[in-house]
């Protein structure tokens, strides 16, 4: 702000000074009376008025009328000290404000040449990742083409084994025809003997007849002879049918020979046109992006874990029934046929359907806000089993029946699988439903009871689990940044721990009509094809922590009555990168039935994994395990 002139609120320095519309011999009338004579109505002097008019006036009129003006100077003058003080402290807030602006001003500047650091930092990071998509691109786009070639050689093998396939089905048509043409003749050749064995029957009744006669009567001797000749006759031609139809049965059998050799070879090409579309999977496994429509990773991750389940995905593909009606369903099977559409093959689909209706189903995934994997899982779970089950109540959260009796466990499971095989009949239940078993003993009358309860989806809070493994001297893996390293076993032990209910969280014992203390557990009984575990890191802060997950996974010590599916296989890992669960992002790692080879599917990308470290040593947050025969 510009400063004001140094006169500008400084007082007169004397009483000379002029007043507008007043001479120079009236302020010197003025200063003489004052000096004089404090009482203006002494004062006779005369006041000349300069403005090109003299009026005589008295002294003490013209005392009032300068003092009045003299006093209206004072206010101004004491308004203008005023709007000075002001302005001066203006002023100094201006300059502290200035001040701090400058020092904000330095602190940006600093923060800036900061933020342009981290972000060159981030644009090299970023050019990084670019330049490895880039390759990666090229790469795939290099086997794309050997896949190409590949897939046209194979289609022209394929075309040439379905037409000699068809050569020969033409041929073994032919075959049959002529067997049945043979098989005609052979027939009337038959007919035609047995007519002439009839007459040879007949003739030699004739000539019996003929004997008699011709004792009786000689002159019949001639007819004799000739119906004689005429039986030779026949006789020859019989010879010669027989003849035929010894030739018509040879060939009737090599025919049959023939048929039964192009039967064989057709058997034969229908074998090698198998193998040979099994090699065809096996040369190009067909892989296909989802496109990011809008914070739906973690959509785009669930969809191609469960697209990896070679049961699931055979079933949409070839046994589902489109319905409409069922719309999660129907949605996932138009997602599932465009997934495994040779065509779209290293290509990317938009689920923009799909999301629609899931949104519409369940307004927890509407709009573009961040979700959680976890949460779609289970739901997906459940609607699909609603829309899909045949038996007689499909909703998954309908209770079980409980028999009275709950101390006899072998009774109780009785009950409860003729209750679950009733009411749960779906390609869900098949495949991801396994029971737990929850017992609890009575610290007051020890009395033990048994209860069963479906699941599809096991939850690993990892907090709780390193709290657990550190109480009871489990821990055995440290990876020396302040929280150790989980094994998945340790989880195991912790899901299967037996604690103490008291307190609030006593169980009502009906021996002893109220709640009581009791020793509670849950363990797992039955194991199913397929299970999901969710790794737990909670929803607002991600507990920061490695977990160790074997590819093979044994559960013969903590799997209670079903140890038939107690070994599997690693299927797909859910990653996820961020701050929370509910918010980063999430990336799917799958082994794809085709070839056994691992792939990463992150949204509308999708690469092929060439070190277990990818999908083994990331942030893994939901785990697919496949059962496999022990053997």
């Amino acid at each position: 702000m510009g400063q004001c002139p140094s006169n500008m609120f400084s007082h007169p320095k004397n009483n000379n000074t002029k007043i507008y519309g007043e001479s120079d011999e009236t302020i010197n009338q003025i200063n003489i009376t004052s000096k004089n004579d404090q009482n203006p109505v002494k004062n006779q002097t005369v006041n000349s008025l300069s403005m090109g008019t003299s009026v005589r006036t008295s002294p003490s009129e013209n005392f009032v009328e300068v003092s009045s003006k003299l006093q209206s100077l004072q206010n101004e003058l004491n308004s203008l000290q005023s709007d000075k003080e002001k302005l001066l402290k203006q002023n100094q807030e201006l300059s502290d404000n200035y001040k701090n602006l400058e020092a904000n001003f330095k602190k940006i500047e600093e923060e800036y040449k900061q933020l342009k650091s981290d972000n060159d930092g981030n644009k090299k990071a970023l050019k990084n990742q670019i330049e490895q998509y880039v390759t990666e691109k090229q790469n795939l786009t290099k086997e794309l083409e050997v896949s190409k070639n590949n897939n046209n050689i194979l289609d022209n093998k394929i075309k040439v084994i379905e037409s000699e396939k068809n050569n020969i089905g033409l041929q073994l048509n032919d075959k049959q025809n002529e067997i049945q043409n043979l098989n005609k003749q052979l027939l009337n050749e038959r007919t035609i003997n047995q007519n002439l064995n009839q007459e040879i029957t007949k003739k030699n009744q004739e000539i019996a007849n003929y004997k008699t006669k011709i004792q009786e009567f000689p002159n019949l001797y001639s007819d004799y002879n000739l119906k004689t000749q005429e039986i030779s006759s026949l006789k020859a031609q019989i010879q010669d049918k027989d003849q035929n139809i010894l030739l018509l049965t040879s060939q009737c059998k090599e025919k049959d020979n023939e048929n039964l050799t192009l039967k064989k070879e057709i058997e034969k090409k229908t074998k090698e046109y198998n193998q040979l579309k099994i090699d065809y999977d096996k040369i190009i496994p067909i892989t296909v992006g989802l496109d990011n429509i809008g914070a739906t990773c973690y959509m785009n991750a669930t969809i191609q874990s469960f697209s990896s389940i070679r049961e699931l995905s055979s079933f949409f593909k070839e046994k589902y029934v489109p319905n409409k009606d069922k719309k999660m369903s129907y949605e996932y099977y138009t997602v599932i046929q465009n997934l495994w559409d040779i065509k779209n093959h290293g290509k990317s689909y938009p689920p923009n359907s799909f999301k629609e209706v899931l949104s519409q189903l369940n307004p927890m995934f509407a709009g573009v806000n961040a979700n959680d994997s976890k949460d779609l899982i289970n739901f997906l779970l459940e609607k699909f089993h609603e829309e899909l089950n045949t038996g007689s109540n499909g909703n998954f959260n309908s209770k079980l029946i409980t028999p009275n009796d709950q101390k006899n466990e072998a009774k109780m499971l009785d009950i409860f699988l003729k209750d679950y095989q009733e009411r749960y009949k779906s390609i869900i239940s098949n495949l991801f439903y396994g029971t737990i078993q929850t017992k609890s003993q009575c610290s007051n009358c020890k009395t033990i009871k048994y209860n069963f309860q479906i699941f599809s989806f096991l939850e690993f809070p990892l907090q709780q689990v390193n709290e657990f493994c550190f109480k009871n001297g489990l821990r055995k893996y440290y990876n020396g940044t302040g929280n150790p390293d989980i094994n998945l076993y340790e989880c195991f032990h912790h899901y299967q721990n037996i604690s103490t209910m008291n307190g609030d969280n006593q169980i009502y014992c009906n021996d002893c009509g109220k709640n009581c203390d009791a020793l509670y557990g849950t363990f797992l009984y039955s194991m199913p094809n397929y299970f999901i575990i969710n790794l737990n890191r909670g929803k607002n802060a991600v507990y920061k922590c490695n977990v160790i997950f074997p590819e093979i996974l044994k559960l013969e010590n903590f799997v209670k009555f079903n140890t038939i599916n107690s070994t599997f296989q690693l299927k797909a890992v859910i990653c996820h990168i961020g701050p929370s669960s509910m918010g980063g992002h999430f990336v799917a790692y799958c082994r794809h039935y085709m070839d056994n080879n691992w792939y990463k599917y992150n949204d509308s990308f999708v690469t092929k994994c060439v070190d277990k470290k990818e999908y083994l040593n990331g942030m893994p947050y939901i785990l697919f395990y496949q059962a496999i025969d022990k053997n």
